[in-house]
């Protein structure tokens, strides 16, 4: 009796420390994350570099997954690969840091070698951060904890990310040095949350040899269970999404000539929205289940792109970023807990990497597909991104459609045949 009480303590005390994590976490994506395309930008990269900055980054970590749950299960412990892998992760942001005091000719090619081994480590830590928390967190529970983690993260990351945009745009005189400052607040930041990480609680976890199950065998049942077809699904879908997404900050900082301020306040508005939806998202998939909320916002950011089209003002940016905040924050919050529910816990940390890789390695064909594409593709309204924007959204709607009508919810839910 004392030992489960002891436990139920260390879980709640291993919740809480989530949420600071969470918190540091979120302001490395404000300082670092979401200025690495902005910062390839003002180093004179082109959209064909771009296109690479974002694809063999994801290629590697990809193929990486393929060892991450060996590699786990050999060191024993889920809580140990992830504090090492974030403390080496945060590392790579030094680095980075440092790029503009490099020879001009090298500068891009290096931020693409150091973002590779930036993001290489931090998927090294998501599968086991995944199966962690899975467990730590109960399954009716999972809406409510995962959206009140992720409006604080959404509320720093939007906090953050306005600071680094004012950083940058009172010193645009000078902006490639306030860059390195924002990636060395990015890289403490990601520090903090590496101690946060490590007073974590890790409830013990038997993988026995019955439980092992190879890639090929994981890829042979995708068409058949329904974990796999979610996998179809979601890879599919990122595919259409990054055929775009690295490209909507050269479009306002290259083509539209936004300052620094002005792009930080369109980007700002997505964790804004993202706020604001949490709660809401939250309490709808604990009660109709995560597939109706992904089939319902997979709807409406399939749209997004093509709006572009419509005005370049910065009001109705604004409007369209509200719109992507709000319903990409209730896609993303059911897509992970989807993926933690289809899973016995000690599978789990497999089936992340596994899902991982494919994701991964659809990610960077989008990104490669997208950065030739935005070099040969006629333009519309005399942009070639805008016509990038389109081929996205259109393909988006086809695939939301059409595969995740595959798709069936796992729980018991007020209506699950929905």
């Amino acid at each position: 009796m004392l030992k489960k009480q002891q436990e139920k303590l260390a879980v709640e005390k291993s919740l809480d420390l989530s949420i600071k994590d969470g918190v540091a976490f979120a302001a490395t994506t404000g300082f670092g994350d979401n200025y690495i395309n902005p910062f390839a930008v003002a180093l004179g990269a082109s959209n064909f570099q771009i296109g690479l900055l974002s694809s063999i980054p994801q290629f590697l970590p990809a193929l990486m997954q393929l060892k991450v749950a060996d590699m786990t299960e050999r060191l024993g412990s889920r809580k140990k690969i992830i504090v090492r892998s974030v403390f080496f992760q945060s590392l790579m942001l030094l680095p980075i840091a440092f790029i503009p005091y490099l020879p001009e000719f090298s500068q891009v090619s290096t931020l693409i070698g150091f973002c590779t081994l930036y993001l290489l480590f931090a998927s090294l830590a998501g599968p086991a951060w995944g199966s962690l928390m899975a467990d730590l967190v109960t399954e009716g529970k999972r809406g409510a904890f995962f959206s009140k983690r992720s409006r604080l993260i959404g509320l720093v990351t939007l906090a953050t990310t306005f600071l680094a945009g004012y950083i940058l745009h009172l010193f645009k005189a000078h902006a490639l040095i306030a860059f390195t400052g924002t990636f060395l607040l990015a890289m403490i930041s990601r520090y903090i949350s590496c101690y946060f990480l490590s007073r974590m609680y890790e409830p013990p976890l038997e993988v026995k040899r019955e439980h092992y199950f190879s890639f090929g065998a994981f890829l042979r049942r995708l068409n058949v269970g329904n974990f796999g077809k979610y996998v179809i699904f979601q890879s599919a879908f990122n595919f259409a999404v990054f055929i775009a997404s690295p490209f909507f900050s050269v479009f306002m900082l290259r083509d539209l000539g936004f300052s620094y301020l002005t792009y930080t306040i369109v980007v700002t508005t997505v964790p804004l929205a993202t706020i604001l939806s949490m709660s809401y998202w939250g309490r709808y998939s604990d009660i109709f289940g995560n597939r109706r909320v992904m089939r319902i916002c997979s709807i409406v950011i399939s749209v997004l792109p093509a709006l572009w089209l419509v005005s370049h003002q910065v009001y109705f940016l604004i409007g369209i970023q509200v719109l992507a905040g709000f319903f990409w924050g209730g896609f993303n919050l059911c897509s992970s807990n989807f993926i933690y529910e289809s899973a016995i816990p000690e599978k789990r940390t497999r089936c992340i990497s596994y899902f991982n890789t494919i994701n991964g390695l659809a990610i960077c064909l989008g990104n490669l597909l997208g950065g030739f594409l935005a070099t040969h593709i006629p333009p519309v309204l005399g942009y070639r991104l805008l016509t990038l924007f389109a081929i996205s959204s259109c393909l988006r709607i086809v695939l939301s459609t059409t595969l995740l009508s595959r798709v069936k919810e796992i729980r018991k839910t007020v209506n699950a045949s929905v």
